[in-house]
């Protein structure tokens, strides 16, 4: 019978923090094009103006932009100009420099983290206004404070279970055509779906040889 993990992904907590994201990221896209389609109308068409359009659009643009790179944490699809895919064929090596990259990307985002606290705590400190509406900055400021957690939460949590995957299984990333694991690895994981140097180099001659005919 296989060992049961915990699986974090698998529970309502889980479930309901993404829900929230994506509820707070339709709601401020379609509020901030509303407002800002609402304003061109008065100007172009009624020859009026909406009074304090930018800090109505400011307040959901805020939760909009910090809630967009929250879910971009959380499926783990920001943009990486990694060139080792192309020129680490060990798998096992290029899942070691990415654990390295994920612990890095922890670093500084805890840094930005305390920065964005020490933001949050000094808004709230001198509550300050919008001109116009008179709007609680801290609202759209704590989007600042609340991204880089949310974010924090989805590096660590993902960084985490990287290395109990690469722990249990030999590797966490899914292998790409020419990956390969050493002969040790294979032994000391059986049921390792990677192909060894020697096989790996087998299929591509085999491929290039099918290519040929």
């Amino acid at each position: 019978m296989p060992e049961k993990h915990f699986d974090l992904t698998q529970t309502a907590f889980w479930n309901i923090l993404q829900n929230i994201i994506k509820v707070v990221m339709i709601t401020g896209s379609v509020a901030s094009t509303a407002c800002m389609c609402y304003s061109v109308i008065l100007r172009y068409i009624f020859k009026a103006n909406f009074y304090g359009s930018d800090e109505v659009i400011m307040l959901f643009a805020f939760w909009l932009y910090f809630m967009g790179a929250v879910y971009g944490s959380y499926e783990d699809s920001h943009i990486k100009a990694d060139l080792l895919n192309v020129y680490i064929k060990n798998l096992r090596a290029k899942d070691i420099l990415a654990l390295v990259a994920q612990f890095l990307t922890i670093v500084v985002n805890t840094i930005v983290l305390i920065w964005a606290f020490r933001y949050f705590r000094a808004e709230i400190a001198k509550w300050g206004r919008s001109t116009a509406l008179k709007i609680p900055l801290v609202i759209p400021k704590s989007a600042v404070f609340f991204g880089f957690a949310l974010m924090e939460f989805y590096h660590v949590y993902y960084f985490i279970h990287n290395i109990l995957l690469f722990h249990r299984k030999g590797h966490f990333s899914e292998p790409h055509p020419g990956d390969y694991v050493s002969d040790s690895i294979k032994a000391k994981y059986p049921g390792i779906d990677v192909p060894s140097k020697a096989e790996a180099a087998s299929i591509v001659a085999a491929e290039l040889k099918e290519e040929d005919e």
